[in-house]
Order: C-alpha cells, then structure tokens, then sequence
C-alpha cells in the first residue's frame, strides 16, 4: 500500500466515502454532500498550517483506493496531543489495511517532535476500530462521550504516548 496526501482533487473522493451509509454506520451516519465538502476543505486548511496529515490509502499495484487515514492537531490536553482516524472502503475491510496504514502513520508522527500523544475515538460498538486501536499499540482508557461531527457519541478513547514506542 501507499500513503498518498490529500489534494483538492480528492474532495469527490471524501464526498464517495463520507456520505456511504455502509462506510459511515459506526461514525455519526452518512454526512450530507455539502458537509463532506466543507470538511475536505477543512482538512486541506489544517495540513497547510501543518496541523494534519491526511492521506488516501492506495493499492501498491493500481491507484486503486482503499480508504483513507488522517491525523490531526486536536483540542484539550496536551498541546502535542493529535486524533488519528481512518476509513476503509468495504471491499477492503478485514485486510489489514487500516492496521497498517495507522502503523505507518504512528511512525511517521513518532519522528515529529510537535506530537507526542495520539488518540483514536472509535464507538463502543465499532469491534473493528477498536480491534485496530490495540493492535497499533493503543491503550483503551475508557468510554467516554466524544463530540464528532455528528454529535456526540459514546466511544472508547484510546491512547499512545509516542515517547513511550520504540521504533
């Protein structure tokens, strides 16, 4: 696989992936058109400021996409303290991508001094982000009620204290 940035170009993609019902079950439900939009545009303005790192996951063999990952500068706590995310299409689900992609992304975050901590909400019910947050090394602190874009949800907050992970 390759972790390729996000461009302008990618909003239909972004648009594909977050208005999908599928996709989207365990994350708040499909965003309407123009939030997905808006929130392409959001993204493109924080990794220009250097806050995000957002990046579509393609086959090693096509430009065939098979999701997408990002981390990004969040609110509260620490000040080197970001959110990392991902989204599988569902032809891929179950392959061990997002597991990887989220590897390789702690690892490039890991030679970043401005991040230190990274934390992953996924719902309480979502077993599979759950599954991935302990296999990249996360530890569950508990559920908690995390405000998304959808409002807000119960999820587990897991944790990685980059200083804490060997390379």
């Amino acid at each position: 696989m390759r972790l390729v940035p996000i461009t302008a170009e990618d909003e239909q993609l972004t648009v594909r992936l977050e208005c999908d019902p599928e996709i989207m079950v365990h994350i708040g439900g499909p965003r309407p058109e123009a939030e997905a939009r808006a929130a392409h545009r959001r993204r493109l303005e924080l990794m220009g400021k250097g806050d995000a790192y957002m990046v579509k996951i393609l086959a090693d063999d096509s430009n065939e996409v098979l999701g997408t990952i990002g981390m990004w500068k969040i609110d509260g706590g620490s000040p080197q303290t970001y959110e990392i995310g991902w989204i599988v299409a569902p032809k891929h689900q179950g392959k061990g991508v997002a597991t990887e992609a989220a590897r390789r992304m702690l690892k490039r975050a890991r030679s970043n001094p401005s991040i230190r901590y990274v934390n992953a909400f996924p719902a309480v019910s979502n077993g599979a982000s759950n599954a991935i947050a302990r296999k990249i090394g996360m530890t569950n602190q508990g559920a908690i009620d995390h405000e998304g874009f959808a409002g807000v949800m119960r999820c587990n907050d897991w944790c990685i204290d980059l200083d804490q992970v060997a390379d």
